[in-house]
Protein backbone atom coordinates (compact mmCIF):
# COMPACT_ATOMS: atom_id res chain seq x y z
CA UNK A 1 0.00 0.00 0.00
CA UNK A 2 1.31 3.47 -0.95
CA UNK A 3 2.00 6.02 1.78
CA UNK A 4 -0.95 8.27 0.74
CA UNK A 5 -3.31 5.31 0.86
CA UNK A 6 -2.08 4.37 4.33
CA UNK A 7 -2.70 7.92 5.56
CA UNK A 8 -6.25 7.91 4.12
CA UNK A 9 -6.98 4.53 5.72
CA UNK A 10 -5.61 5.68 9.07
CA UNK A 11 -7.69 8.87 8.99
CA UNK A 12 -10.87 6.85 8.45
CA UNK A 13 -10.02 4.52 11.35
CA UNK A 14 -9.37 7.28 13.89
CA UNK A 15 -12.54 9.25 13.11
CA UNK A 16 -14.51 7.27 15.70
CA UNK A 17 -11.81 7.25 18.39
CA UNK A 18 -12.48 9.09 21.66
CA UNK A 19 -10.18 11.81 22.97
CA UNK A 20 -8.76 9.42 25.59
CA UNK A 21 -7.99 6.81 22.92
CA UNK A 22 -6.26 9.40 20.73
CA UNK A 23 -4.19 10.56 23.71
CA UNK A 24 -3.19 6.96 24.40
CA UNK A 25 -2.16 6.34 20.78
CA UNK A 26 -0.14 9.55 20.82
CA UNK A 27 1.83 8.35 23.84
CA UNK A 28 2.15 4.83 22.49
CA UNK A 29 3.50 5.94 19.11
CA UNK A 30 5.90 8.31 20.83
CA UNK A 31 7.16 5.37 22.84
CA UNK A 32 7.61 3.25 19.71
CA UNK A 33 9.65 6.01 18.11
CA UNK A 34 11.76 6.27 21.24
CA UNK A 35 12.52 2.55 21.47
CA UNK A 36 13.03 1.78 17.74
CA UNK A 37 16.07 2.96 15.87
CA UNK A 38 14.22 5.37 13.55
CA UNK A 39 16.59 8.09 12.32
CA UNK A 40 15.82 11.38 10.54
CA UNK A 41 16.79 11.64 6.86
CA UNK A 42 19.74 13.91 7.75
CA UNK A 43 20.88 12.59 11.13
CA UNK A 44 23.18 14.62 13.31
CA UNK A 45 26.42 12.83 14.06
CA UNK A 46 26.64 11.53 17.65
CA UNK A 47 29.11 9.57 19.67
CA UNK A 48 27.84 6.00 19.18
CA UNK A 49 29.83 4.73 22.14
CA UNK A 50 27.86 6.83 24.62
CA UNK A 51 24.61 5.68 26.21
CA UNK A 52 21.68 7.73 27.42
CA UNK A 53 21.39 7.57 31.20
CA UNK A 54 18.02 6.09 32.17
CA UNK A 55 17.13 5.72 35.84
CA UNK A 56 13.79 3.89 36.04
CA UNK A 57 11.47 4.60 38.93
CA UNK A 58 9.23 1.68 39.92
CA UNK A 59 6.03 2.81 41.64
CA UNK A 60 3.62 0.29 43.12
CA UNK A 61 0.14 0.43 44.63
CA UNK A 62 -0.56 -2.68 46.68
CA UNK A 63 -3.47 -3.83 48.83
CA UNK A 64 -2.28 -7.28 49.94
CA UNK A 65 1.40 -7.15 48.99
CA UNK A 66 1.36 -8.77 45.55
CA UNK A 67 2.12 -5.59 43.59
CA UNK A 68 4.91 -4.77 46.00
CA UNK A 69 6.39 -8.22 45.59
CA UNK A 70 6.32 -7.92 41.78
CA UNK A 71 7.87 -4.44 42.01
CA UNK A 72 10.74 -5.65 44.17
CA UNK A 73 11.37 -8.59 41.83
CA UNK A 74 11.58 -6.15 38.93
CA UNK A 75 13.89 -3.89 40.94
CA UNK A 76 16.31 -6.79 41.38
CA UNK A 77 16.27 -7.51 37.66
CA UNK A 78 16.89 -3.86 36.82
CA UNK A 79 19.94 -3.82 39.07
CA UNK A 80 21.21 -7.06 37.53
CA UNK A 81 21.04 -5.27 34.17
CA UNK A 82 23.07 -2.38 35.59
CA UNK A 83 20.13 0.03 35.70
CA UNK A 84 20.07 2.60 38.49
CA UNK A 85 16.48 1.87 39.45
CA UNK A 86 14.59 2.52 42.66
CA UNK A 87 11.22 1.36 43.95
CA UNK A 88 8.68 3.40 45.94
CA UNK A 89 5.16 2.96 47.29
CA UNK A 90 2.49 5.21 45.76
CA UNK A 91 1.40 5.84 49.36
CA UNK A 92 4.57 7.85 50.03
CA UNK A 93 5.23 9.32 46.58
CA UNK A 94 4.34 12.95 45.81
CA UNK A 95 2.44 13.46 42.57
CA UNK A 96 4.33 16.72 41.95
CA UNK A 97 7.58 14.76 41.64
CA UNK A 98 6.39 12.91 38.53
CA UNK A 99 7.65 15.71 36.29
CA UNK A 100 11.19 15.10 37.58
CA UNK A 101 11.22 11.51 36.35
CA UNK A 102 12.36 10.19 32.99
CA UNK A 103 11.05 6.62 32.89
CA UNK A 104 8.42 5.28 35.29
CA UNK A 105 7.25 1.69 35.69
CA UNK A 106 3.93 1.43 37.53
CA UNK A 107 2.49 -1.73 39.07
CA UNK A 108 -0.98 -1.34 40.55
CA UNK A 109 -3.63 -3.71 41.84
CA UNK A 110 -7.40 -3.25 42.02
CA UNK A 111 -9.45 -3.76 45.18
CA UNK A 112 -13.10 -3.51 46.15
CA UNK A 113 -15.32 -2.63 43.23
CA UNK A 114 -12.75 -1.36 40.75
CA UNK A 115 -10.97 0.91 43.23
CA UNK A 116 -7.24 1.51 43.73
CA UNK A 117 -5.51 0.16 46.85
CA UNK A 118 -6.42 2.23 49.90
CA UNK A 119 -2.79 3.24 50.34
CA UNK A 120 -2.73 4.62 46.77
CA UNK A 121 -6.04 6.48 46.91
CA UNK A 122 -4.40 9.80 47.85
CA UNK A 123 -2.06 9.53 44.84
CA UNK A 124 -5.00 8.86 42.50
CA UNK A 125 -7.00 11.77 43.94
CA UNK A 126 -4.07 14.17 43.64
CA UNK A 127 -3.26 13.10 40.08
CA UNK A 128 -6.86 13.74 39.04
CA UNK A 129 -6.88 17.27 40.49
CA UNK A 130 -3.50 18.81 39.67
CA UNK A 131 -2.23 20.02 36.31
CA UNK A 132 1.25 18.71 35.47
CA UNK A 133 3.56 18.93 32.49
CA UNK A 134 4.59 15.31 31.87
CA UNK A 135 5.33 15.40 28.15
CA UNK A 136 8.93 14.33 28.81
CA UNK A 137 7.93 11.46 31.07
CA UNK A 138 7.74 7.95 29.63
CA UNK A 139 5.98 5.16 31.46
CA UNK A 140 4.65 1.63 31.25
CA UNK A 141 2.01 0.09 33.47
CA UNK A 142 1.23 -3.38 34.81
CA UNK A 143 -2.28 -3.78 36.24
CA UNK A 144 -2.96 -6.71 38.56
CA UNK A 145 -6.46 -7.95 39.21
CA UNK A 146 -8.83 -10.89 39.41
CA UNK A 147 -10.62 -11.68 36.17
CA UNK A 148 -13.62 -13.08 38.04
CA UNK A 149 -14.48 -9.51 39.03
CA UNK A 150 -16.49 -7.45 36.52
CA UNK A 151 -14.17 -4.43 36.87
CA UNK A 152 -11.00 -6.37 36.11
CA UNK A 153 -7.89 -4.16 36.55
CA UNK A 154 -10.06 -1.02 36.67
CA UNK A 155 -7.63 0.86 38.94
CA UNK A 156 -4.82 0.24 36.46
CA UNK A 157 -6.99 1.48 33.60
CA UNK A 158 -7.86 4.63 35.55
CA UNK A 159 -4.20 5.29 36.35
CA UNK A 160 -3.29 4.89 32.67
CA UNK A 161 -5.92 7.47 31.65
CA UNK A 162 -4.82 9.94 34.33
CA UNK A 163 -1.19 9.79 33.21
CA UNK A 164 -2.13 10.23 29.55
CA UNK A 165 -4.32 13.20 30.40
CA UNK A 166 -1.29 14.80 32.05
CA UNK A 167 0.69 14.36 28.83
CA UNK A 168 2.88 11.41 29.84
CA UNK A 169 4.01 9.07 27.06
CA UNK A 170 3.00 5.40 27.27
CA UNK A 171 5.85 3.32 25.83
CA UNK A 172 3.85 0.08 25.98
CA UNK A 173 0.12 -0.76 26.06
CA UNK A 174 -1.18 -1.33 29.58
CA UNK A 175 -0.66 -4.96 30.60
CA UNK A 176 -3.52 -6.57 32.56
CA UNK A 177 -2.79 -9.77 34.46
CA UNK A 178 -4.42 -12.06 36.94
CA UNK A 179 -2.20 -12.05 40.01
CA UNK A 180 0.23 -15.01 39.96
CA UNK A 181 0.52 -15.33 36.21
CA UNK A 182 4.17 -16.32 35.99
CA UNK A 183 4.86 -16.64 32.28
CA UNK A 184 3.22 -13.37 31.27
CA UNK A 185 4.78 -11.42 34.14
CA UNK A 186 8.23 -12.62 33.16
CA UNK A 187 7.68 -11.72 29.52
CA UNK A 188 6.43 -8.26 30.49
CA UNK A 189 9.58 -7.73 32.55
CA UNK A 190 11.64 -8.67 29.50
CA UNK A 191 9.69 -6.27 27.26
CA UNK A 192 10.09 -3.42 29.76
CA UNK A 193 13.82 -4.00 30.13
CA UNK A 194 14.21 -4.20 26.36
CA UNK A 195 12.40 -0.87 26.01
CA UNK A 196 14.70 0.77 28.54
CA UNK A 197 17.85 -0.78 27.13
CA UNK A 198 17.05 0.22 23.55
CA UNK A 199 16.80 3.82 24.66
CA UNK A 200 20.31 3.40 26.09
CA UNK A 201 21.64 1.83 22.90
CA UNK A 202 21.64 -1.86 23.90
CA UNK A 203 19.27 -4.76 24.47
CA UNK A 204 18.73 -7.34 27.18
CA UNK A 205 20.68 -10.47 26.41
CA UNK A 206 18.80 -13.71 25.87
CA UNK A 207 20.61 -15.17 28.86
CA UNK A 208 19.10 -12.48 31.05
CA UNK A 209 15.67 -13.32 29.64
CA UNK A 210 16.06 -16.90 30.85
CA UNK A 211 17.25 -15.55 34.18
CA UNK A 212 14.08 -13.46 34.43
CA UNK A 213 11.88 -16.51 33.89
CA UNK A 214 13.71 -18.51 36.52
CA UNK A 215 13.42 -15.83 39.18
CA UNK A 216 9.73 -14.93 39.03
CA UNK A 217 8.06 -16.86 41.82
CA UNK A 218 4.46 -16.27 40.78
CA UNK A 219 2.47 -19.25 39.52
CA UNK A 220 -0.32 -19.44 36.96
CA UNK A 221 -3.87 -19.44 38.26
CA UNK A 222 -6.09 -22.36 37.44
CA UNK A 223 -9.23 -21.75 35.40
CA UNK A 224 -12.18 -21.12 37.70
CA UNK A 225 -14.85 -23.80 37.79
CA UNK A 226 -18.34 -23.20 39.15
CA UNK A 227 -19.69 -25.63 41.75
CA UNK A 228 -23.24 -26.21 42.90
CA UNK A 229 -23.48 -26.83 46.62
CA UNK A 230 -26.01 -27.47 49.37
CA UNK A 231 -25.75 -26.19 52.94
CA UNK A 232 -25.40 -29.29 55.10
CA UNK A 233 -24.70 -27.57 58.42
CA UNK A 234 -24.88 -24.04 59.85
CA UNK A 235 -24.22 -23.00 63.44
CA UNK A 236 -23.60 -19.75 65.31
CA UNK A 237 -20.17 -19.95 66.96
CA UNK A 238 -20.76 -17.18 69.53
CA UNK A 239 -22.72 -17.56 72.76
CA UNK A 240 -25.73 -15.31 73.35
CA UNK A 241 -23.76 -12.80 75.47
CA UNK A 242 -21.43 -12.00 72.59
CA UNK A 243 -21.38 -8.72 70.67
CA UNK A 244 -20.75 -10.64 67.46
CA UNK A 245 -22.45 -13.12 65.15
CA UNK A 246 -19.98 -15.51 63.55
CA UNK A 247 -21.21 -18.58 61.68
CA UNK A 248 -19.68 -21.92 60.79
CA UNK A 249 -21.13 -23.26 57.53
CA UNK A 250 -20.57 -26.56 55.76
CA UNK A 251 -21.36 -26.77 52.05
CA UNK A 252 -21.56 -30.15 50.33
CA UNK A 253 -21.29 -30.88 46.62
CA UNK A 254 -22.10 -33.98 44.56
CA UNK A 255 -18.64 -33.82 43.03
CA UNK A 256 -15.19 -33.56 44.57
CA UNK A 257 -14.29 -29.93 45.26
CA UNK A 258 -10.76 -29.21 44.08
CA UNK A 259 -9.12 -26.90 46.62
CA UNK A 260 -6.13 -26.53 48.92
CA UNK A 261 -6.02 -25.14 52.47
CA UNK A 262 -5.41 -21.42 52.02
CA UNK A 263 -7.81 -21.11 49.08
CA UNK A 264 -11.07 -19.17 49.30
CA UNK A 265 -14.50 -19.55 47.78
CA UNK A 266 -15.98 -16.83 45.61
CA UNK A 267 -19.70 -16.11 45.80
CA UNK A 268 -21.93 -13.65 43.94
CA UNK A 269 -24.49 -12.72 46.62
CA UNK A 270 -28.08 -12.03 45.50
CA UNK A 271 -29.76 -8.73 46.27
CA UNK A 272 -32.52 -8.84 48.88
CA UNK A 273 -35.94 -9.16 47.28
CA UNK A 274 -37.56 -6.51 49.46
CA UNK A 275 -34.83 -3.99 48.67
CA UNK A 276 -35.20 -4.47 44.90
CA UNK A 277 -38.98 -4.10 45.10
CA UNK A 278 -38.69 -0.93 47.21
CA UNK A 279 -36.26 0.67 44.74
CA UNK A 280 -38.40 -0.20 41.72
CA UNK A 281 -41.49 1.09 43.52
CA UNK A 282 -39.81 4.43 44.29
CA UNK A 283 -39.04 4.76 40.59
CA UNK A 284 -42.65 3.95 39.67
CA UNK A 285 -41.71 0.70 37.96
CA UNK A 286 -42.39 -1.95 40.60
CA UNK A 287 -43.05 -4.69 38.04
CA UNK A 288 -39.45 -4.39 36.79
CA UNK A 289 -37.73 -5.04 40.14
CA UNK A 290 -36.08 -8.25 38.85
CA UNK A 291 -33.94 -6.15 36.49
CA UNK A 292 -31.95 -5.01 39.54
CA UNK A 293 -30.75 -8.56 40.19
CA UNK A 294 -27.02 -8.83 39.58
CA UNK A 295 -26.48 -5.07 39.95
CA UNK A 296 -24.69 -3.59 42.97
CA UNK A 297 -27.30 -1.59 44.90
CA UNK A 298 -25.53 -1.67 48.29
CA UNK A 299 -22.13 -0.31 49.24
CA UNK A 300 -22.05 2.11 46.31
CA UNK A 301 -18.57 3.20 45.24
CA UNK A 302 -17.51 6.86 45.13
CA UNK A 303 -17.60 6.76 41.35
CA UNK A 304 -21.17 5.47 41.27
CA UNK A 305 -22.28 8.00 43.90
CA UNK A 306 -20.77 10.83 41.83
CA UNK A 307 -22.56 9.64 38.68
CA UNK A 308 -25.86 9.33 40.55
CA UNK A 309 -25.33 12.82 41.94
CA UNK A 310 -25.01 14.17 38.39
CA UNK A 311 -27.92 12.10 37.09
CA UNK A 312 -30.27 13.17 39.90
CA UNK A 313 -29.05 16.76 39.89
CA UNK A 314 -28.35 16.77 43.64
CA UNK A 315 -25.32 17.07 45.90
CA UNK A 316 -24.85 13.79 47.76
CA UNK A 317 -22.81 14.36 50.92
CA UNK A 318 -22.57 10.75 52.14
CA UNK A 319 -19.61 8.66 51.03
CA UNK A 320 -21.23 5.46 52.32
CA UNK A 321 -24.83 4.88 51.26
CA UNK A 322 -26.93 2.30 49.43
CA UNK A 323 -29.23 2.99 46.50
CA UNK A 324 -32.48 2.68 48.45
CA UNK A 325 -31.29 5.07 51.15
CA UNK A 326 -30.07 7.49 48.51
CA UNK A 327 -33.39 7.55 46.66
CA UNK A 328 -35.32 7.94 49.92
CA UNK A 329 -33.07 10.80 51.09
CA UNK A 330 -32.66 12.86 47.95
CA UNK A 331 -35.38 14.28 45.72
CA UNK A 332 -34.32 14.52 42.10
CA UNK A 333 -34.63 17.84 40.30
CA UNK A 334 -35.69 16.03 37.14
CA UNK A 335 -37.59 12.87 36.17
CA UNK A 336 -35.56 9.71 36.72
CA UNK A 337 -36.00 6.27 35.21
CA UNK A 338 -34.96 2.76 36.10
CA UNK A 339 -33.06 2.48 32.83
CA UNK A 340 -31.01 5.56 33.68
CA UNK A 341 -30.16 4.16 37.11
CA UNK A 342 -29.24 0.76 35.65
CA UNK A 343 -26.74 2.35 33.27
CA UNK A 344 -24.87 3.82 36.24
CA UNK A 345 -24.87 0.80 38.54
CA UNK A 346 -22.03 -1.72 38.45
CA UNK A 347 -22.37 -5.52 38.41
CA UNK A 348 -22.20 -7.23 41.79
CA UNK A 349 -18.61 -8.24 42.53
CA UNK A 350 -17.90 -11.67 44.01
CA UNK A 351 -17.08 -11.88 47.71
CA UNK A 352 -14.22 -14.09 48.85
CA UNK A 353 -14.20 -16.16 52.05
CA UNK A 354 -11.28 -18.24 53.28
CA UNK A 355 -11.99 -21.96 53.36
CA UNK A 356 -11.75 -23.30 56.91
CA UNK A 357 -11.40 -27.01 56.12
CA UNK A 358 -9.05 -29.50 54.50
CA UNK A 359 -9.93 -31.44 51.36
CA UNK A 360 -8.22 -34.46 52.91
CA UNK A 361 -10.65 -34.46 55.83
CA UNK A 362 -13.72 -33.31 53.86
CA UNK A 363 -13.44 -34.41 50.23
CA UNK A 364 -16.87 -33.23 49.07
CA UNK A 365 -17.23 -30.24 51.39
CA UNK A 366 -15.96 -26.76 52.04
CA UNK A 367 -16.32 -25.17 55.47
CA UNK A 368 -16.56 -21.41 56.05
CA UNK A 369 -16.21 -19.09 59.03
CA UNK A 370 -18.31 -15.99 58.34
CA UNK A 371 -18.79 -12.95 60.59
CA UNK A 372 -21.97 -10.96 60.03
CA UNK A 373 -20.83 -7.48 58.99
CA UNK A 374 -22.91 -4.86 60.82
CA UNK A 375 -22.39 -1.12 60.53
CA UNK A 376 -24.15 2.23 60.77
CA UNK A 377 -25.05 4.47 57.84
CA UNK A 378 -26.10 7.64 59.57
CA UNK A 379 -28.30 6.41 62.41
CA UNK A 380 -29.47 3.31 60.55
CA UNK A 381 -27.97 -0.11 61.24
CA UNK A 382 -26.98 -2.01 58.10
CA UNK A 383 -25.61 -5.45 57.28
CA UNK A 384 -23.12 -6.60 54.66
CA UNK A 385 -24.79 -8.08 51.58
CA UNK A 386 -22.90 -11.37 51.45
CA UNK A 387 -22.35 -11.97 55.16
CA UNK A 388 -26.08 -11.48 55.82
CA UNK A 389 -26.81 -13.84 52.91
CA UNK A 390 -24.65 -16.53 54.53
CA UNK A 391 -26.12 -15.91 57.99
CA UNK A 392 -29.63 -16.49 56.64
CA UNK A 393 -28.84 -19.65 54.67
CA UNK A 394 -30.61 -22.71 56.04
CA UNK A 395 -29.72 -26.38 55.82
CA UNK A 396 -30.81 -27.71 52.43
CA UNK A 397 -30.51 -24.42 50.57
CA UNK A 398 -28.46 -24.40 47.38
CA UNK A 399 -25.81 -21.94 46.24
CA UNK A 400 -23.22 -21.52 43.49
CA UNK A 401 -19.56 -20.81 44.16
CA UNK A 402 -16.10 -21.12 42.68
CA UNK A 403 -12.65 -21.76 44.15
CA UNK A 404 -10.34 -18.76 44.30
CA UNK A 405 -6.73 -19.95 44.25
CA UNK A 406 -4.41 -18.38 46.82
CA UNK A 407 -1.12 -20.14 46.13
CA UNK A 408 0.89 -17.48 47.97
CA UNK A 409 -0.81 -18.69 51.17
CA UNK A 410 -0.44 -22.46 50.82
CA UNK A 411 1.12 -24.81 53.35
CA UNK A 412 4.86 -25.47 53.05
CA UNK A 413 6.51 -28.91 52.97
CA UNK A 414 5.21 -31.23 55.67
CA UNK A 415 8.42 -31.04 57.74
CA UNK A 416 8.38 -27.23 57.95
CA UNK A 417 7.27 -25.46 61.14
CA UNK A 418 4.51 -22.84 60.85
CA UNK A 419 3.37 -19.93 63.03
CA UNK A 420 -0.28 -18.96 62.41
CA UNK A 421 -1.57 -15.56 63.55
CA UNK A 422 -5.32 -15.32 63.03
CA UNK A 423 -7.61 -13.35 65.35
CA UNK A 424 -11.36 -13.38 64.74
CA UNK A 425 -12.37 -14.99 61.46
CA UNK A 426 -8.68 -14.91 60.54
CA UNK A 427 -8.61 -18.35 62.13
CA UNK A 428 -10.49 -19.77 59.12
CA UNK A 429 -7.59 -20.92 56.91
CA UNK A 430 -5.64 -22.12 59.95
CA UNK A 431 -8.39 -24.52 60.94
CA UNK A 432 -7.92 -25.95 57.44
CA UNK A 433 -4.13 -25.97 57.86
CA UNK A 434 -4.26 -27.92 61.12
CA UNK A 435 -6.87 -30.38 59.79
CA UNK A 436 -4.68 -30.98 56.74
CA UNK A 437 -1.52 -31.53 58.75
CA UNK A 438 -3.34 -33.76 61.20
CA UNK A 439 -4.84 -35.92 58.44
CA UNK A 440 -1.62 -36.13 56.41
CA UNK A 441 0.63 -36.85 59.40
CA UNK A 442 2.88 -33.84 58.73
CA UNK A 443 5.97 -33.66 60.96
CA UNK A 444 6.33 -29.88 61.15
CA UNK A 445 5.41 -28.05 64.35
CA UNK A 446 2.32 -25.82 64.46
CA UNK A 447 1.89 -22.69 66.61
CA UNK A 448 -1.42 -20.80 66.69
CA UNK A 449 -2.08 -17.26 67.92
CA UNK A 450 -5.81 -16.56 68.23
CA UNK A 451 -7.70 -13.59 69.62
CA UNK A 452 -11.24 -12.30 70.09
CA UNK A 453 -13.23 -10.22 72.58
CA UNK A 454 -14.24 -12.77 75.26
CA UNK A 455 -13.01 -16.24 76.18
CA UNK A 456 -16.42 -17.51 77.27
CA UNK A 457 -18.47 -16.52 74.23
CA UNK A 458 -16.00 -15.89 71.37
CA UNK A 459 -13.49 -18.77 71.42
CA UNK A 460 -14.16 -20.22 67.97
CA UNK A 461 -13.51 -23.96 67.52
CA UNK A 462 -12.41 -24.25 71.15
CA UNK A 463 -13.18 -27.98 71.44
CA UNK A 464 -11.28 -28.86 68.26
CA UNK A 465 -8.31 -26.73 69.29
CA UNK A 466 -8.14 -28.42 72.69
CA UNK A 467 -8.19 -31.82 70.98
CA UNK A 468 -5.35 -30.77 68.64
CA UNK A 469 -3.32 -29.64 71.64
CA UNK A 470 -3.89 -32.94 73.42
CA UNK A 471 -2.99 -35.00 70.36
CA UNK A 472 0.16 -32.95 69.75
CA UNK A 473 -0.71 -31.79 66.24
CA UNK A 474 -0.91 -28.25 67.67
CA UNK A 475 2.41 -27.60 69.38
CA UNK A 476 1.70 -24.18 70.91
CA UNK A 477 -1.42 -22.09 71.48
CA UNK A 478 -1.49 -18.46 72.59
CA UNK A 479 -4.79 -16.62 72.97
CA UNK A 480 -5.68 -12.98 73.55
CA UNK A 481 -9.22 -12.07 74.63
CA UNK A 482 -9.18 -8.30 74.54
CA UNK A 483 -12.13 -7.47 76.81
CA UNK A 484 -11.68 -9.99 79.61
CA UNK A 485 -9.51 -7.54 81.60
CA UNK A 486 -9.18 -3.78 82.08
CA UNK A 487 -6.27 -3.37 79.71
CA UNK A 488 -7.00 -4.75 76.27
CA UNK A 489 -4.71 -7.53 75.09
CA UNK A 490 -4.28 -8.46 71.43
CA UNK A 491 -2.44 -11.17 69.50
CA UNK A 492 0.50 -8.83 68.87
CA UNK A 493 0.93 -8.51 72.65
CA UNK A 494 1.13 -12.30 73.00
CA UNK A 495 3.60 -12.33 70.13
CA UNK A 496 5.79 -9.80 71.93
CA UNK A 497 5.65 -11.85 75.15
CA UNK A 498 7.01 -14.87 73.27
CA UNK A 499 9.64 -12.89 71.33
CA UNK A 500 12.57 -15.17 72.13
CA UNK A 501 10.76 -18.38 71.19
CA UNK A 502 9.24 -16.80 68.08
CA UNK A 503 12.73 -15.78 66.97
CA UNK A 504 14.04 -19.31 67.55
CA UNK A 505 11.28 -20.67 65.31
CA UNK A 506 12.07 -18.06 62.64
CA UNK A 507 15.77 -18.94 62.73
CA UNK A 508 14.90 -22.61 62.32
CA UNK A 509 12.98 -21.77 59.13
CA UNK A 510 9.39 -21.53 60.39
CA UNK A 511 6.90 -19.92 58.01
CA UNK A 512 4.82 -17.09 59.49
CA UNK A 513 1.22 -16.72 58.31
CA UNK A 514 -1.04 -13.76 59.14
CA UNK A 515 -4.75 -13.72 58.30
CA UNK A 516 -7.47 -11.24 59.21
CA UNK A 517 -8.07 -7.50 59.13
CA UNK A 518 -5.39 -5.49 57.40
CA UNK A 519 -5.86 -2.44 59.60
CA UNK A 520 -4.99 -2.22 62.35
CA UNK A 521 -4.36 -5.91 63.16
CA UNK A 522 -1.89 -6.99 60.48
CA UNK A 523 -0.05 -3.65 60.66
CA UNK A 524 0.34 -4.00 64.44
CA UNK A 525 1.51 -7.60 64.08
CA UNK A 526 4.05 -6.57 61.45
CA UNK A 527 5.39 -3.81 63.65
CA UNK A 528 5.89 -6.28 66.52
CA UNK A 529 7.63 -8.76 64.20
CA UNK A 530 10.04 -5.99 63.20
CA UNK A 531 10.63 -5.19 66.89
CA UNK A 532 11.32 -8.86 67.64
CA UNK A 533 13.87 -9.06 64.82
CA UNK A 534 15.46 -5.78 65.92
CA UNK A 535 15.83 -6.91 69.54
CA UNK A 536 16.88 -10.49 68.87
CA UNK A 537 19.36 -9.47 66.16
CA UNK A 538 20.51 -6.36 68.05
CA UNK A 539 20.08 -4.31 64.91
CA UNK A 540 18.39 -1.10 63.76
CA UNK A 541 14.67 -0.75 63.03
CA UNK A 542 15.41 -0.17 59.33
CA UNK A 543 17.60 -3.27 59.12
CA UNK A 544 14.87 -5.28 60.86
CA UNK A 545 12.30 -4.00 58.35
CA UNK A 546 14.56 -5.09 55.50
CA UNK A 547 14.98 -8.51 57.14
CA UNK A 548 11.19 -8.97 57.34
CA UNK A 549 10.85 -7.77 53.74
CA UNK A 550 13.32 -10.44 52.64
CA UNK A 551 11.25 -13.00 54.57
CA UNK A 552 8.18 -11.81 52.65
CA UNK A 553 9.93 -12.05 49.29
CA UNK A 554 11.29 -15.51 50.04
CA UNK A 555 7.91 -16.79 51.24
CA UNK A 556 8.85 -17.16 54.91
CA UNK A 557 6.35 -14.44 55.84
CA UNK A 558 2.91 -14.68 54.20
CA UNK A 559 -0.21 -12.54 54.55
CA UNK A 560 -3.86 -12.90 53.61
CA UNK A 561 -5.38 -9.68 54.93
CA UNK A 562 -8.43 -7.63 54.03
Amino acid sequence: MQFDQKITSLQKQVENYSREELIWFNGYLSGLLAQNEIQPSNPIAVNQSSKVSVKPLILYGSETGNSKKVALELLKLCKQNKLQAKSLDLATYKVEDLSKEDFIILICSTQGEGEPPLSAQKFFDSLSKVKLELSNVRYCLLALGDSSYPLFCKAGEDLDKLLLQQGAQSTLPIKKLDVDYKEHTAMWFKTVLDTIEKSRGSTVEEGNHKDINSQITIEKLNVKKEYQGVVSHSVLLNDRESNKQTYHLEIRSDITIDYQPGDAIGVYPPNKLGTMISIAKLLGEESRYEELEGLSITGLTKGVINKLSTYLGVDIIEDKIDLLGLLETYTSRKPIELDGIKEILQPIAPRLYSISSSNLAHEDEVHLTVALDQFLVGAEKKQGLCSSYFSELEVGQELSFYIHRNSEFYLPDSDKDIIMIGPGTGIAPFRGFIEHRDTSGAEGRNWLFFGEQHFVCDFYYQTEIQQWLESGVLTNLDTAFSRDQKHKIYVQDRLREKASEVWNWIESGAIIYVCGQKSPMSEDVERVLVEIIMEQQNTSFKAAEEYLEEMFLSGQYRKDVY
